[in-house]
């Protein structure tokens, strides 16, 4: 094998009995049956209806939300930036106008996206009640395996945080190299350009994201007190160090589906479809951080744990985009001088960081650095 490998032999570590009889793999979408199928079937059908007069679209479904409220029409948020604590409908949170419309092939402008996000929410929904009400792990059907991994995929990567820090890097891109990287900031003569390259680079990756989560050991953290909180970018994977470890190495990935239960995928294999654990203070804290530092400006809480929320923190750091140089590539390989390979990671932050060498290879990108933009 080429690359870092080249010099080494595979071998065996540790053996797990597989619970799904299978592998748990769809090849980024490209070996799909069952309910995995129909799946993708009914999402391409919606490219063919007619266009939806919808421009309120939810980056994070309101059924989602429900499960933290009391009256199923509003829920308790925390808003990071004014530190105000509110009573919000529903209807009103996680929304902003027109943020997945898109200009079709034709140059017209629609909201077709918006309907394929329908058949994504309402998978997400079944999902999320399985998971909420699950006591006997092995009911579970790979197709639920394969649900759980979509859902979580295309909620982590459609929130308007995602679509910031894609910003922050592409302006980098342009900067360094104008005549190969287009601009995905939107202007008077394209104003839905960002839109449409987030919900293209979403779509494309949703099958590839759902492989990297299906791989992993399904646990389900319960809390008989109702003590999980959520957050406007409700999958987390939690920082170390002030940095978001890379997807595939980070020891867990967090989905809170109810103030009494969290999705929390990790590297433990056990050789079980699922393993139900009563959270202890440790994966409480966990879960709490992760939802602080991982929000990108709204928490949301049940009516117990509104006087819990944090009103006095600041909150002077979010997600932001980290470029650094290294000497080697990520699988190691020496990069001889004066070349250098750049590496873009997210950091918890107040503002983007660039810490590039000064070899003469790189230009400055300070449009990179607006900490004021929120999606």
């Amino acid at each position: 094998m080429p690359g870092a490998f080249a010099d080494r032999e595979w071998r065996v570590v540790s053996r797990t009995r597989n619970p799904w009889g299978r592998v748990p793999l769809t090849d980024g979408g490209r070996h799909l049956e069952g309910d995995a199928q129909q799946y993708m079937l009914r999402l391409a059908a919606q490219r063919e209806l007619p266009d939806t007069p919808s421009r309120r679209h939810h980056f994070v479904p309101r059924s989602y939300l429900r499960e933290w409220s009391s009256d199923g029409k509003r829920v308790w948020m925390l808003d990071t930036a004014d530190h105000a604590v509110r009573l919000v409908g529903i209807a009103d949170a996680c929304v902003q106008e027109n943020f997945h419309r898109v200009v079709g092939p034709g140059g017209v402008p629609h909201n077709r996206v918006e309907l394929m996000f329908g058949v994504v929410d309402a998978e997400l929904r079944r999902v999320q009640r399985l998971f909420n009400t699950l006591d006997d792990p092995e009911e579970l059907r790979f197709d639920d395996l394969l649900g759980l991994g979509v859902s979580m995929a295309m909620q982590r990567m459609r929130t308007p945080q995602t679509r910031r820090l894609q910003r922050q890097y592409n302006r980098w891109l342009v900067a360094q190299d104008p005549e190969h990287f287009a601009s995905i900031d939107n202007d008077p003569d394209a104003p839905h350009r960002e839109a449409g390259f987030h919900t293209r680079s979403l779509f494309e990756a949703m099958w590839g994201a759902a492989d990297v989560f299906i791989t992993r050991q399904i646990e389900v953290w319960t809390d008989p007190a109702g003590r999980f909180w959520t957050c406007d970018a409700p999958v987390l994977v939690p920082f170390e160090r002030s940095e978001r470890p890379d997807l595939q190495l980070a020891p867990y990935i967090l989905w809170p589906i109810s103030p009494y239960r969290v999705v929390a995928l990790t590297h433990d294999l056990v050789g079980e479809k699922a393993v139900i654990k009563v959270a202890d203070g440790k994966m409480l804290g966990l879960v709490r951080d992760a939802v602080e530092e991982g929000r990108e400006r709204m928490i949301f809480a049940s009516d117990t744990q509104r006087s819990r929320l944090p009103v006095a923190k600041l909150f002077r750091r979010r997600a932001q985009s980290v470029l650094t140089c290294a000497d080697h590539t990520p699988e190691g390989d020496p990069v001889p001088p004066p070349g250098c390979c750049v590496k873009w990671a997210v950091g918890l932050r107040a503002e983007p960081g660039v810490h590039l060498c000064e070899q003469g290879l790189h230009r400055d990108a300070p449009r990179c650095a607006n900490w004021s933009e929120t999606g």
